[in-house]
């Protein structure tokens, strides 16, 4: 019964092994989900300084990683 077991496991393990996928990197990821943030002026003036930062950082994030352009 042992060695049936362990030839099950490792006949299970060679298929899975053929059946993944290659992972995208986690950047790769983000770029393909965002895009970027260009609120319109009347939107920026009444933004807080905290939130045009975040929005700054969010678009310099873009173009570090996804290579957007300003």
């Amino acid at each position: 019964m042992g060695k049936a077991l362990m030839i099950g496991l490792l006949l299970g393990g060679l298929l899975l092994a053929g059946c993944t996928t290659p992972v995208s990197p986690a950047r790769q990821v983000w770029c393909d989900h965002n895009q970027p943030r260009r609120p319109s002026a009347v939107v920026v003036a009444a933004m807080t300084r905290p939130e045009l930062d975040e929005v700054n950082a969010y678009n310099a994030n873009g173009a570090r990683w996804c290579g957007w352009k300003p």
